[in-house]
């Protein structure tokens, strides 16, 4: 490619980025774009995941108390996409959803860039959440390295070697680097489109495997019919993951097969990897959710009987206090005087409500022992699966909670 002079430059930076079809002209000013709707969509998948991945940390850190490696694994997903969601929201300012040759060509080369820096933060965080799920799964099923245990390492192990080959062939695929984005500099590129099919292509695969492999062990757990319908419609919200994948495999099919609108469809297969992450985040943090939700019902009925409480003082108080003051009844005095009554009632309560609270800790401690695994939605005790423990009723038990 001849050098461009600086003039020659700016023209063709400020002229459409591709030709239209036959009977339509270009519209630089105003073009038909997705800019609402994209705008929502990226807010709302924005503030879910949030909302899932605190809950996920929240009941970690304060309620089982209990940090396991698959939850640091999602605080660096979790920090991967708010990364990610930097140049998709900046994308979204430059090309959403225009057609290549209503766009200039300047936007077009911005658009070019932010997609790039999108796709390789892209292929780290959804390694880091598909990392975080197969621990979880680990930690969930696993109580002896099995051949579970080693297929679940195995396809980390696999999603690892191919992101990191991805992500480096993403970032040097052209000579030089800024020429993946830059058409008006000479270098040479591999062809990165197709680089894109593949990495969607197999991306949708492991979406797949992930989906199923905890199926495989829901179905043999010692659990009332109801209670497994309950944790595998858990881990079946992943199939909306999948099925994000898929489209975006098919985007990534007609961006390499189409030549004269590469901002539409590059536009298109980033937009399906935002319900991608955000599924798989929260596919992540759904287990979390039972405890956390149980934490919520005691603390609301703990409030509610301290209103209560309040509520009763107030009403034996109040009347006392007005029949001191109109002479009638009770005097001041022994209004004051009933106060402490008052307060030694309230406090017998307290005092029989924590004998009640140590009965039942002493009950809990001679049913079994305390538990070893303080999961998130339930408590994956040995015996569960290989029934090799007697007590498979308290195993079941314990997997029930907060499902």
């Amino acid at each position: 490619m001849v050098a461009l002079t600086s003039a020659q430059r700016e023209a063709i930076l400020n002229g459409p980025a591709g030709y239209p079809p036959a009977g339509k002209t270009p519209n630089l000013s105003d073009p038909p774009n997705m800019h609402t709707v994209g705008r929502i969509v990226h807010l709302i998948l924005f503030i879910v995941a949030s909302l899932c991945f605190i809950i996920r940390i929240y009941t970690k850190a304060f309620v089982v108390r209990h940090v396991r490696m698959s939850d640091y694994m999602m605080i660096i997903a979790w920090l991967g996409f708010i990364g990610y969601f930097v140049p998709a929201w900046l994308l979204g300012n430059v090309a959403p959803g225009v057609d290549q040759w209503n766009m200039t060509m300047r936007d077009f080369i911005k658009m070019l860039y932010y997609f790039r820096v999108g796709s390789v933060l892209y292929g780290i965080c959804i390694f880091f959440i598909k990392a975080s799920i197969l621990l979880q799964l680990v930690e969930i099923f696993c109580h002896r390295k099995d051949t579970f245990y080693w297929f679940c390492h195995t396809v980390i192990w696999i999603n690892f070697l191919f992101y990191v080959i991805s992500t480096f062939v993403e970032i040097f695929s052209c000579r030089p680097i800024a020429a993946a984005w830059d058409v008006l500099i000479s270098g040479k590129c591999m062809n990165v489109r197709l680089l894109n099919v593949i990495a969607s292509s197999v991306n949708g695969f492991f979406d797949l495997i992930i989906l199923v492999l905890p199926q495989t062990r829901i179905w043999q757990l010692q659990m009332a019919l109801r209670r497994k319908l309950a944790v595998s419609t858990v881990f079946l919200f992943g199939i909306l993951a999948c099925a994000s994948a898929i489209t975006r495999l098919a985007y990534a099919v007609l961006l390499f097969t189409t030549t004269n609108n590469i901002a539409y469809y590059s536009y298109m297969a980033g937009l399906w990897t935002l319900p991608e992450l955000v599924a798989g985040i929260i596919a992540g943090c759904l287990p979390s959710s039972p405890k956390f939700f149980q934490r919520l019902r005691q603390n609301k009925m703990m409030t509610k009987w301290g209103s209560s409480l309040q509520n009763l003082v107030a009403s034996r108080g109040g009347p006392s206090h007005r029949r001191g003051r109109g002479g009638g009844g009770l005097s001041g005095d022994s209004y004051m005087m009933e106060v402490p009554k008052e307060g030694s009632k309230i406090k017998q309560q307290q005092q029989q409500q924590e004998q009640e609270h140590q009965e039942h800790e002493r009950h809990r401690q001679r049913k079994g022992p305390p538990d070893q695994y303080p999961l998130t939605s339930f408590a994956s005790a040995p015996g569960t699966i290989d029934q090799s423990t007697s007590d498979l009723s308290y195993s079941a038990e314990r997997l029930g909670e907060g499902v």
